[in-house]
């Protein structure tokens, strides 16, 4: 008798794969972009909120002097965060991409624990260039969002 094991055999996986199928696609997470509507140039939001995580782009600033600029971009990742719900206090992860990194590392780590006392996790990787000119360094962050928000 071995025909009914076979049947068996067959028919189980058509019948896990049917009902797969059945239920169709995930839906997908409702995102809320900021700033909303988008900047001008259309070519990314500065941050995107996915239930209670908020993702930003990489956030740079133009400022000549290093430890400004690095200032002046923690105080833009700030704003977004705050836009979107959260706070650097909620900070959980940041990508770093520096120009020449050794030159600037000691001046980045110590800015980043005036406005990142937490201690996120932290990447950071040397690049040998970046999109925008006169940027030392570009910050890609996550964040929780705020239990109130």
């Amino acid at each position: 008798m071995p025909r009914p094991r076979f049947v068996i055999f067959c028919a189980a996986p058509a019948m896990l794969v049917l009902g797969w199928l059945a239920l169709g696609p995930a839906p997908a997470a409702a995102q809320e972009r900021f700033p909303d509507p988008p900047p001008e140039h259309g070519l990314y939001s500065d941050a995107v909120r996915v239930g209670d995580m908020v993702f930003l782009a990489g956030v740079v600033n133009r400022d000549p002097d290093p430890a400004t600029q690095f200032r002046n971009t923690f105080r833009r990742i700030g704003q977004i965060l705050e836009d979107a719900g959260s706070s650097l206090e909620r900070v959980i992860d940041i990508t770093t991409y520096h120009l020449d990194m050794h030159a600037h590392i000691d001046a980045f780590i110590e800015v980043k624990d005036e406005f990142l006392p937490e201690l996120p996790s932290w990447t950071a990787v040397g690049v040998t260039e970046l999109y925008s000119s006169g940027v030392l360094i570009e910050v890609k962050v996550i964040a929780a969002v705020n239990d109130e928000g």
